[in-house]
């Protein structure tokens, strides 16, 4: 019988990520204010890396935690979960970072993509794996 595991590292994870996503929120916000520009880019290329930088992390966020909790919750390993935690978290700063320089071809926007990729590709086969031997068990 599978026994759920309260998800804590997703929980934490989350409440990271989601100051994190209101902090990148407010950059857009403050850009937008200076630069008189409600609505679009107007061609302003601080603006086109806040709303970058806001965006590119919400598209992540969201399924990397729905993943980290899945995995929690059918057994994962809870040191691993704090790794793969960590190293998503590490990867969307080095890439925000990166989107927040001038020349946005930068190292950290490439190590963030790689870390966000890599733990991603990682945590999915994973799930995938923990699933299928749930499902061998099960039958």
């Amino acid at each position: 019988m599978l026994l759920l595991a309260a998800p804590v590292i997703s929980v934490v994870t989350a409440g990271l990520l989601i100051i994190i996503q209101m902090a990148l929120v407010l950059s857009v916000a403050f850009v937008r204010r200076r630069e008189k520009q409600s609505l679009g880019e107007g061609g302003n290329a601080d603006l086109l890396r806040a709303t970058r930088r806001h965006g590119n992390f919400a598209e992540n966020a969201a399924i990397f935690v729905i993943a980290l909790a899945l995995f929690e919750l059918i057994g994962g390993e809870r040191r691993t979960a704090e790794i793969y935690a960590g190293i998503f978290i590490l990867g969307r700063f080095a890439h925000a970072i990166g989107l927040s320089m001038k020349n946005t071809s930068n190292l950290p926007r490439v190590v963030g993509i790689v870390l966000t990729v890599g733990v991603g590709v990682v945590l999915g086969v994973r799930l995938v794996l923990l699933g299928l031997t749930l499902l061998q068990a099960g039958s």
